[in-house]
Protein backbone atom coordinates (compact mmCIF):
# COMPACT_ATOMS: atom_id res chain seq x y z
CA UNK A 1 0.00 0.00 0.00
CA UNK A 2 2.83 2.37 0.78
CA UNK A 3 4.32 2.14 -2.71
CA UNK A 4 0.97 3.01 -4.27
CA UNK A 5 0.77 6.15 -2.16
CA UNK A 6 4.35 7.13 -3.06
CA UNK A 7 3.72 6.52 -6.76
CA UNK A 8 0.59 8.61 -6.52
CA UNK A 9 2.52 11.43 -4.79
CA UNK A 10 5.30 11.22 -7.39
CA UNK A 11 2.75 11.38 -10.20
CA UNK A 12 1.04 14.38 -8.58
CA UNK A 13 4.39 16.14 -8.15
CA UNK A 14 5.31 15.48 -11.79
CA UNK A 15 1.92 16.73 -12.94
CA UNK A 16 2.31 19.95 -10.95
CA UNK A 17 5.79 20.42 -12.40
CA UNK A 18 4.50 19.93 -15.95
CA UNK A 19 1.64 22.36 -15.33
CA UNK A 20 4.06 24.97 -14.03
CA UNK A 21 6.34 24.51 -17.04
CA UNK A 22 3.30 25.00 -19.26
CA UNK A 23 2.33 28.18 -17.38
CA UNK A 24 5.91 29.42 -17.83
CA UNK A 25 5.75 28.78 -21.59
CA UNK A 26 2.48 30.71 -21.75
CA UNK A 27 4.06 33.62 -19.86
CA UNK A 28 6.90 33.71 -22.39
CA UNK A 29 4.32 33.82 -25.19
CA UNK A 30 2.64 36.78 -23.45
CA UNK A 31 6.03 38.53 -23.37
CA UNK A 32 6.41 38.22 -27.15
CA UNK A 33 6.91 42.01 -27.47
CA UNK A 34 10.22 41.67 -25.60
CA UNK A 35 13.50 40.23 -26.77
CA UNK A 36 14.19 37.34 -24.39
CA UNK A 37 17.47 36.00 -25.74
CA UNK A 38 18.52 33.75 -22.87
CA UNK A 39 16.64 31.42 -20.56
CA UNK A 40 14.59 33.89 -18.51
CA UNK A 41 13.65 31.52 -15.66
CA UNK A 42 15.54 30.18 -12.69
CA UNK A 43 14.85 26.56 -11.96
CA UNK A 44 11.71 26.22 -9.89
CA UNK A 45 13.32 25.74 -6.46
CA UNK A 46 15.76 28.62 -7.05
CA UNK A 47 12.89 30.78 -8.30
CA UNK A 48 10.91 30.20 -5.12
CA UNK A 49 13.95 30.90 -2.92
CA UNK A 50 14.74 34.06 -4.91
CA UNK A 51 11.16 35.33 -4.51
CA UNK A 52 11.29 34.71 -0.75
CA UNK A 53 14.56 36.62 -0.59
CA UNK A 54 13.02 39.51 -2.54
CA UNK A 55 10.32 39.93 0.09
CA UNK A 56 12.85 39.53 2.88
CA UNK A 57 14.98 42.32 1.35
CA UNK A 58 11.90 44.51 0.86
CA UNK A 59 11.02 44.09 4.54
CA UNK A 60 14.41 45.58 5.49
CA UNK A 61 14.07 48.64 3.27
CA UNK A 62 13.51 51.95 5.00
CA UNK A 63 12.34 55.24 3.51
CA UNK A 64 9.48 53.71 1.57
CA UNK A 65 7.11 56.22 0.02
CA UNK A 66 3.48 55.66 0.99
CA UNK A 67 0.98 56.28 -1.78
CA UNK A 68 -2.62 56.55 -0.74
CA UNK A 69 -5.63 57.56 -2.75
CA UNK A 70 -9.34 57.30 -2.04
CA UNK A 71 -9.43 53.75 -3.46
CA UNK A 72 -7.17 51.11 -4.96
CA UNK A 73 -7.59 52.52 -8.48
CA UNK A 74 -6.26 55.86 -7.31
CA UNK A 75 -3.40 54.06 -5.53
CA UNK A 76 -2.53 52.36 -8.82
CA UNK A 77 -2.74 55.64 -10.73
CA UNK A 78 -0.48 57.46 -8.23
CA UNK A 79 1.97 54.54 -8.27
CA UNK A 80 2.22 54.48 -12.05
CA UNK A 81 2.71 58.25 -12.12
CA UNK A 82 5.57 58.03 -9.60
CA UNK A 83 7.04 55.01 -11.40
CA UNK A 84 7.13 56.98 -14.66
CA UNK A 85 8.78 59.96 -12.93
CA UNK A 86 11.46 57.72 -11.41
CA UNK A 87 12.10 55.97 -14.75
CA UNK A 88 12.37 59.30 -16.58
CA UNK A 89 15.06 60.43 -14.12
CA UNK A 90 17.25 57.31 -14.23
CA UNK A 91 20.51 58.29 -15.91
CA UNK A 92 22.06 54.83 -16.21
CA UNK A 93 19.59 52.00 -16.85
CA UNK A 94 20.81 48.59 -15.66
CA UNK A 95 20.95 45.92 -18.38
CA UNK A 96 19.06 43.05 -16.73
CA UNK A 97 16.72 42.58 -13.80
CA UNK A 98 14.19 40.11 -12.50
CA UNK A 99 10.59 41.15 -12.92
CA UNK A 100 8.11 39.31 -10.72
CA UNK A 101 4.88 38.00 -12.21
CA UNK A 102 2.14 37.10 -9.74
CA UNK A 103 0.02 34.18 -10.84
CA UNK A 104 -2.68 32.16 -9.10
CA UNK A 105 -0.35 29.36 -8.05
CA UNK A 106 3.09 30.98 -7.87
CA UNK A 107 5.28 33.99 -8.39
CA UNK A 108 7.68 33.80 -11.33
CA UNK A 109 10.89 35.83 -11.47
CA UNK A 110 11.70 36.52 -15.12
CA UNK A 111 15.14 37.77 -16.16
CA UNK A 112 14.40 40.61 -18.50
CA UNK A 113 16.02 43.60 -20.22
CA UNK A 114 15.30 46.59 -17.95
CA UNK A 115 15.22 49.06 -20.84
CA UNK A 116 12.51 46.96 -22.51
CA UNK A 117 10.50 46.96 -19.27
CA UNK A 118 10.66 50.76 -19.19
CA UNK A 119 9.90 51.08 -22.93
CA UNK A 120 6.85 48.81 -22.68
CA UNK A 121 5.71 49.82 -19.21
CA UNK A 122 1.96 49.84 -19.96
CA UNK A 123 2.07 46.30 -21.37
CA UNK A 124 4.30 45.15 -18.51
CA UNK A 125 1.97 46.61 -15.87
CA UNK A 126 -0.89 44.79 -17.54
CA UNK A 127 0.98 41.45 -17.69
CA UNK A 128 2.18 41.70 -14.09
CA UNK A 129 -1.47 42.45 -13.26
CA UNK A 130 -0.37 45.50 -11.31
CA UNK A 131 -2.61 47.77 -13.39
CA UNK A 132 -5.70 45.87 -12.21
CA UNK A 133 -4.65 45.73 -8.56
CA UNK A 134 -3.73 42.05 -8.45
CA UNK A 135 0.07 41.94 -8.22
CA UNK A 136 2.88 44.11 -6.93
CA UNK A 137 5.37 45.70 -9.32
CA UNK A 138 8.78 44.33 -8.39
CA UNK A 139 11.88 44.71 -10.54
CA UNK A 140 15.17 43.81 -8.84
CA UNK A 141 18.71 42.88 -9.79
CA UNK A 142 19.72 39.25 -9.32
CA UNK A 143 22.25 40.45 -6.72
CA UNK A 144 19.81 43.04 -5.27
CA UNK A 145 22.08 45.95 -6.28
CA UNK A 146 19.00 47.78 -7.49
CA UNK A 147 15.29 47.58 -7.04
CA UNK A 148 12.17 49.40 -8.16
CA UNK A 149 9.19 48.09 -6.21
CA UNK A 150 5.60 48.96 -5.47
CA UNK A 151 3.98 46.76 -2.86
CA UNK A 152 0.28 46.73 -2.13
CA UNK A 153 -0.84 46.86 1.47
CA UNK A 154 -4.36 46.90 2.85
CA UNK A 155 -4.75 50.69 2.89
CA UNK A 156 -1.97 52.12 0.72
CA UNK A 157 0.86 51.24 -1.64
CA UNK A 158 4.54 51.34 -0.65
CA UNK A 159 7.08 52.51 -3.18
CA UNK A 160 10.76 51.70 -2.71
CA UNK A 161 13.70 52.30 -4.99
CA UNK A 162 17.43 51.75 -4.48
CA UNK A 163 20.59 51.51 -6.55
CA UNK A 164 19.26 53.54 -9.49
CA UNK A 165 20.50 57.01 -10.36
Amino acid sequence: MRKVINLSNDRTTKMELLKRKSRRKNLIKELNFMNLTEEPFLDIEDNDLFCKKVFSVLNTKKNKIQLQGDNYKENIQKSIQLLNEIIDNIELTPKKGNLLFFRENEIEAVLINVHEVFSNLDKVLELTRFSVGYGDFILVAEDFNFGLCIERTEYFYEFSVWGLS
